[in-house]
């Protein structure tokens, strides 16, 4: 079971967990619950400002925690 600190996600996270498998429109669900992790993330990386002072410049959370050799 993944666990998210964020609520919104983590309520996507049930959702796909309680599917049926054998659910005839599965493929639907999971594109929709595909995008709204999509626009979720889009929400999370509206909120995490530049690195390095800039503070006018949004940037990917995951780029804050990457180190320069991996970006």
């Amino acid at each position: 079971m993944t666990k998210s600190a964020n609520s919104n996600m983590q309520k996507l996270l049930d959702e796909v967990e309680n599917m049926d498998p054998n659910d005839n429109s599965l493929e639907v669900k999971l594109n929709l619950i595909a995008q709204k992790v999509a626009e979720e993330q889009g929400k999370l990386k509206g909120m995490v400002r530049g690195v390095g002072g800039d503070d006018s410049k949004l940037v990917d959370p995951s780029d804050a925690f990457a180190c320069e050799g991996c970006q």
